[in-house]
């Protein structure tokens, strides 16, 4: 009777393995969608995204983003000239810089959160179109007298390095000046990464990612007087991401 409990007990083993692997499966694929506003922090600026992905199995992550960023050239530095209350400028400064893009992605678990809580870490991957935008600068110049050498008016001028001197700069003109004028720039990205996912439930998604992105644009651009355009542009960058995930039902 013992013997027949044993043998009986052996071939339920691979039922009950089958039973649990089938559970275990169904319960990593009640997350099938992911989506997320995300802010950005890089070592040339900033700028905020968005991404929605889906999640075929428990491991793998599929996903479409799209980054808004601003690219702040190193040589850059904000200043004041000596006419009172005006405000500050960046002297050589050609142009702002933007990036947009739109792209494809990838991501892989390679350590899963433990049932009580932690971290979630997966690397990212992704890349696509990246579309380069650069907004001409404008000035507040002074008008002197020849004669007298005193100031005696001013207008509003797109910055040409060979024209204005820096006795002659007040200081910025609107942010939005010339933005008719901005000149658009193909390329591509890529980018990559370590996503640190801390959220506290399945249902909504608080992560931090750290990681490297290259631009490359054309033709190239040059943002400052005086430097070579630079052929692409590289930065590290940190990102939080805010957002939902949704199950099989939702």
């Amino acid at each position: 009777m013992l013997r027949k409990a044993v043998v009986a007990f052996l071939f339920m083993l691979p039922l009950f393995a089958f039973c649990q692997d089938v559970g275990e499966v169904e319960w990593k694929k009640v997350i099938v969608k992911e989506w997320s506003v995300d802010a950005f922090l890089t070592t040339n600026g900033g700028g905020i995204g968005f991404e929605h992905g889906r999640t075929p199995n428990y491991y793998d992550k599929h996903f479409w983003e799209i980054d808004f960023l601003y690219n702040a050239h190193h040589k850059a530095v904000r200043a004041h000239s000596y006419f009172a209350n005006a405000r500050p400028y960046a002297y050589g400064k050609l142009c702002d810089l933007f990036f947009l893009h739109a792209g494809y992605g990838y991501q892989r678990t390679i350590h899963q959160k433990p049932y009580w809580g932690g971290v979630r870490i997966r690397y990212t991957l992704s890349g696509g179109f990246s579309l380069g935008m650069a907004l001409p600068v404008y000035l507040r110049i002074a008008k002197f007298d020849n004669a007298t050498g005193y100031y005696t008016s001013e207008s509003t001028e797109r910055y040409v390095p060979e024209k204005h001197n820096i006795d002659d700069i007040i200081c910025r003109a609107s942010f939005f000046k010339g933005i008719g004028e901005t000149s658009l720039h193909p390329g591509f990205y890529f980018k990559t990464g370590l996503n640190f996912d801390f959220s506290k439930d399945e249902y909504t998604m608080h992560a931090l990612e750290v990681g490297g992105l290259i631009d490359m644009v054309f033709p190239f651009v040059q943002q400052m007087a005086f430097n070579k355009a630079k052929p692409f542009y590289l930065c590290a960058y940190i990102a939080y991401h805010f957002g939902k995930r949704k199950g099989n039902y939702e």
